[in-house]
């Protein structure tokens, strides 16, 4: 295989380009321009001159076969990412500039050969983050190629305090995911509302709940941040959350409670979209925006969706229609709550289509999956088969929201997030799951009546009188 030569103004370009981004070939050179105007015996500048030189050779080579540039470019070259002539030749990606590294991160542009495609690349992006023990990511821009090469290591493990004890971005309800290729990875409820988290039974899933559920109420005061827990494996997972000063109330652990719940979160979220339209802000952020008096944001978390979507309830009619209710109020939840500061976690082991209704699914912007039995389930978690491919380790998943990120999810035992709690808030850890829900006027969250609307309001509009009680 031979590659068809370049024209002389052209190498000379490049020879000067090199030159001058390698510090430590042009010292080499520069140095052997003055070994060479020394006045030293002819043998002893003779050696001199070879070394400096062997010097420049050996870093020009080790720039040519080791940088990641190169690597990534024979990475393409081994992925087809090439045009070849009618005579054989064979034109690779040419690199257009300096890299550019953010710590573990590299970023590189690329002008591509005639016939190939920043599509091309990007369907063959994660056989060319493999061959160079990296994730990459592609797209175009300028008329060039840019990829992003994605080189922290992964750990096997990441404890809580590692995460959550270390740099925190900006963001109004933080949750730490882990660590992936590109370091700590978290996500902001505040833009990114709501989240499916899918995969096999033992993947992490409940692991995954406890960490961001435990992050959130250290982190949030029962002003700013109020919690209703579903669980429908026997509220033992959540059942500590359900006794936080956070909580509207229990932990629901049977479908009737689920209604019962959903039904007035609902009720909330009417109460407060008829708040917004009255005050003329978009959303919560708008309220504070404008000066005004907002509310605690309220996450809502469903372990186990497929007990309260899927489950054969038989000839209890009843449950029946809860269960139709519960699952059309987490649908209206998932498409209305985020204007309101209303959040929804739903974490399922059967991602498949009978467990995620599709007008669910298509409210759930952000995805955490872990390992799944089937390329079926990712397909349907992810538009993509990777979540099947995940290696068999406990914690490890795949983020997606713009794109798809591997990370090793936070761990933090049932125990230790139980006693950091009850340090913190005093809760009780005797466990005692019920399927009672406390009625939501206990606690200081909804709006009473239109008056005091009114009062927070000023410039209320006649819709206030419509808020429902």
């Amino acid at each position: 295989m031979t590659t068809r030569r370049e024209s002389t103004p052209d190498a000379i370009v490049q020879a000067v380009g090199f030159l001058m981004t390698q510090p430590a070939v042009l010292a080499a050179v520069v140095g052997a321009a003055a070994v060479g105007e020394l006045r030293l015996p002819g043998g002893l500048r003779a050696r001199a001159l070879l070394a400096v030189l062997a010097c420049a050779g050996i870093a020009a080579a080790a720039h040519h076969l080791l940088s990641i540039t190169a690597r990534l470019r024979r990475a393409m070259v081994d992925c087809g990412i090439v045009h070849r002539a009618d005579d054989g030749a064979v034109q690779p990606p040419l690199p257009r500039g300096r890299a550019r590294r953010d710590g573990a991160v590299v970023v590189t542009r690329w002008a591509l050969p005639p016939g190939v495609s920043v599509a091309d690349v990007v369907r063959r992006q994660d056989a060319i983050g493999e061959r160079c023990n990296a994730e990459a990511v592609c797209w175009g821009e300028d008329g060039m190629l840019v990829v992003e090469l994605l080189r922290h290591r992964i750990p096997p493990l990441v404890p809580f305090d590692d995460l959550y004890g270390g740099p925190v971005p900006d963001g109004a309800l933080l949750v730490g995911l882990g660590v992936g290729r590109r370091g700590p990875l978290w996500v902001d409820l505040a833009a990114v509302p709501h989240l499916l988290v899918g995969g096999m039974t033992g993947g992490g899933k409940s692991v995954f709940l406890r960490q961001a559920v435990t992050g959130l109420a250290l982190r949030h005061s029962p002003d700013a941040l109020r919690l209703l827990a579903i669980d429908l494996k026997g509220g033992v997972e959540l059942a500590a959350f359900g006794r936080l000063p956070h909580a509207l109330g229990p932990v629901a652990d049977t479908v009737h409670a689920a209604a019962e719940a959903l039904g007035a979160v609902r009720e909330e979220l009417d109460r407060r979209l008829a708040a917004l339209r009255a005050a003329g802000a978009r959303d919560l952020d708008g309220l504070v925006a404008a000066g005004l008096a907002g509310w605690p944001r309220v996450l809502v978390v469903v372990d186990e969706l497929a007990e309260l979507t899927l489950r054969d309830l038989g000839e209890d009619r009843a449950a029946r229609d809860a269960q139709r209710a519960a699952t059309g109020r987490l649908c209206e939840i998932a498409r209305l709550g985020r204007a309101a500061g209303i959040h929804l976690v739903a974490c399922t082991q059967r991602p498949d289509a009978d467990a995620v209704p599709g007008q669910l699914k298509a409210n759930l912007p952000g995805t955490v999956a872990f390992r799944v039995r089937s390329r079926v389930n990712s397909e349907i978690l992810l538009d993509s088969d990777r979540a099947a491919l995940l290696p068999h380790r406990p914690g490890r998943a795949l983020w997606a929201h713009d794109r798809i990120e591997e990370f090793q999810a936070v761990h933090i035992t049932a125990g230790d997030a139980e006693r950091r709690l009850r340090e913190r808030f005093g809760i009780a850890t005797t466990p005692g799951a019920t399927s009672r829900v406390s009625p939501w006027r206990q606690s200081p969250l909804t709006i009473s009546d239109a008056a005091q609307v009114r009062r927070t309001f000023p410039g209320a509009c006649r819709d206030v009188a419509d808020i429902p009680q």
